[in-house]
């Protein structure tokens, strides 16, 4: 059988997520469809729409057969381990091509951009820019000016992760193939709908804030989990609704503890803990806490490990260059419970189909991601999504 990945979010699944799925399988003419997905924080470090089980379901009923869980460890980093926790998985699953969106289409020019962005020169002159003061993604676009490339190549969004998902295979030494398709009607910083059908993922969730109508831009599947998660809880996952937790982990560990904490760097534990003794919303905290150095992604980063309680010598300790350490199974179809079997002698690390409290630090510290995730949600469906973590089999969906 013929194996197509792809990484996701699914924050929510939507209309384009839907092409991007259905094109993927044409272009590879894939037997099976793998999709690794992020838990419950994504890689912008913002807590999901819907948990992980919800998000499980949508993937499964738009077409995908296996979904498997990017730990936290790399859902909530930087793009490099994101995509290297990412692709190690497909690799372990032996996926034969992994398909990304980009803005450019192109994936010769993607790869040849990848080659220079990765040389010991473009780094230099990325470090140089730093120095200045620029953040990081600004000084990539200051490189890639040096280098003769356009800003938008080397700095649009999916450009940029598809160029850390070939570094991967790459480091990896992965056999896996990658291709790209064209992103279409939007971009992922969209505030708003710019088509009537397709939309990004945080238009979608601005729409849904403002209890405005989206069911344009989603499946019918998806429309009927979100309305029922509502229904049944009154509250979506935001980062305004988990401030009053924040604020009280901000103001409770100090700036003494706060530097525990993994991403927090130079100081910035005092300049977290004095914005939040005068911030009254997330919004505000963010407005004074953020510096061109300290990107709004890095702060909501930091934000989601201090509530998850993700400290520097835990992610040191875990070594995480080096590829994930297991296989962590949320959902299958009966084709994705096929491919599994057919595969499962030749897979070397190990497959969780169900928690397993003696695993991997790495697997068990998703009871910490839950349980900081969960705090939000009304009773007993708080208990209920610990209890889930726990006990939960995959999620079996007939097609």
């Amino acid at each position: 059988m013929k194996a197509t990945g792809l990484i996701v979010e699914y924050n929510p699944f939507h209309n384009g997520h839907l092409y991007h799925l259905t094109k993927s399988i044409e272009q590879s003419n894939a037997d099976v469809l793998i999709v690794v997905m992020s838990g419950h924080f994504t890689q912008r470090g913002e807590p999901t729409i819907l948990n992980k089980w919800e998000r499980t379901k949508m993937a499964l009923a738009n077409g995908a057969d296996l979904v498997i869980e990017l730990p936290y460890a790399y859902s909530c980093q930087h793009a490099d381990l994101f995509a290297k926790g990412a692709v190690s998985i497909l690799t372990h699953l032996h996926v034969n091509e992994l398909i990304f969106g980009s803005e450019s289409g192109n994936i010769d020019e993607l790869i040849q951009l990848e080659s220079i962005t990765s040389g010991i020169d473009f780094q230099k002159a990325v470090r140089k820019w730093v120095q200045t003061g620029l953040s990081l993604p600004k000084a990539n676009a200051k490189a890639l000016e040096e280098f003769n490339f356009t800003k938008e190549l080397g700095t649009s969004p999916n450009n940029t992760l598809g160029l850390y998902y070939i570094r991967a295979v790459n480091e990896l030494q992965s056999p896996i193939k990658v291709g790209t398709l064209t992103r279409i009607h939007s971009d992922y910083r969209d505030q708003a709908p710019t088509h009537d059908k397709i939309s990004s993922a945080t238009s979608i969730r601005n729409l849904r804030e403002q209890r405005a109508d989206f069911s344009t831009f989603v499946p019918k599947n998806v429309q009927d989990i979100l309305d029922e998660h509502y229904r049944q809880t009154n509250t979506y996952h935001t980062w305004e609704t988990y401030f009053p937790f924040l604020k009280q982990k901000i103001l409770t560990l100090t700036p003494k503890h706060l530097v525990e904490i993994h991403d927090v760097e130079e100081g910035i534990e005092n300049r977290l803990y004095s914005a939040m003794m005068k911030s009254s919303s997330f919004e505000e905290f963010m407005d004074a806490v953020k510096t061109k150095r300290y990107t709004r992604t890095r702060i909501q980063r930091i934000c989601a490990n201090i509530l998850t309680h993700t400290t520097k010598e835990w992610i040191h300790d875990l070594q995480l260059a080096t590829g994930a350490p297991y296989v962590r199974l949320l959902g299958a179809t009966p084709t994705g419970k096929q491919y599994l079997k057919s595969i499962k002698k030749d897979i070397n690390v190990p497959i969780y189909s169900k928690f397993d409290s003696k695993g991997h630090p790495m697997l068990k510290h998703e009871q910490s991601v839950t349980a900081a995730y969960s705090s939000i949600l009304p009773e007993p469906h708080c208990t209920n999504l610990n209890i889930a973590e726990f006990s939960n089999f995959p999620l079996h969906f007939e097609r």
